[in-house]
């Protein structure tokens, strides 16, 4: 074999992409079909958020006369980009890709939120760490000064890596676990909205409340715990049914 053949085997080979894991199987979805009926922004499209997976999260944000969605920022230390599945009257172009930075800002990217007429859906995917603890931020600014008014630190290591908190996020066999992310946001909404939260430090202007409701995210939250426990009770009647069947 000729060194150049060899040479562009090897370069085959590393090209090449590994067979799927078994125990994650490979899983396709419709980003319109499944957003038609999510229950809130950031609503991860496959089961798989473990270490060194690749989370798509779906999003989709829509104009009305009583709309608004805030303003806050979202510091994260793995990469996302964000790709636009259709818009109209909105910041981010049909089709759009966009790269974020560690810390970017976060809204509806709508160019008016009381236009019923504008809607965005968009895709936000992040790369989870494949080692070593995750962390990442909520933050507001004042609408007056731009001071900061909250900082919301969590930890979002995935699992199985040795930082996972599965008191927080779900245990090993929860047949979904918490989104961090999510559950992250429904804490900073929470500080956000507390007096001190509102009241800026800097010049003492006192904020409007974040709409945190439009978001959905307490109620995905709600949700994943009842299928938690749901999953749960399952296993134990099961359990009890066999231990039944057996004693018979």
């Amino acid at each position: 074999m000729s060194e150049d053949v060899a040479e562009q085997d090897g370069l085959q080979e590393t090209r090449r992409i590994p067979p799927p894991d078994p125990d994650r199987e490979p899983l396709k979805a419709n980003v319109y079909e499944r957003m038609a009926r999510a229950a809130a922004q950031l609503t991860p499209l496959f089961p798989y958020d473990h270490a060194g997976a690749i989370v798509p999260c779906g999003n989709v944000l829509v104009g009305g006369p009583d709309n608004a969605y805030g303003h806050f920022f979202h510091w994260n230390e793995v990469n996302e980009v964000a790709v636009t599945y259709g818009s109209n009257e909105a910041m981010l172009a049909t089709g759009q890709i966009m790269a974020t930075q560690h810390l970017h800002g976060v809204n509806s990217f709508l160019r008016d939120e009381k236009n019923p007429e504008a809607f965005a859906v968009l895709v936000v995917t992040q790369h989870q760490s494949e080692e070593g603890d995750q962390s990442e931020a909520l933050i507001a600014r004042c609408k007056n000064c731009k001071a900061e008014l909250v900082r919301h630190d969590y930890d979002a290591t995935p699992y199985p890596l040795p930082g996972y908190d599965a008191a927080r996020h779900g245990e090993p066999d929860a047949p979904v676990r918490q989104f961090a992310t999510t559950l992250g946001s429904i804490e900073f909404a929470g500080r956000r909205n507390s007096e001190q939260g509102r009241t800026c430090q800097s010049c003492g202007h006192v904020n409007d409340l974040f709409p945190a409701d439009i978001w959905g995210w307490a109620r995905m939250v709600t949700q994943t715990e009842a299928v938690s426990k749901a999953h749960r009770a399952m296993r134990q009647a099961a359990s009890a049914q066999a231990e039944q069947e057996t004693k018979s």
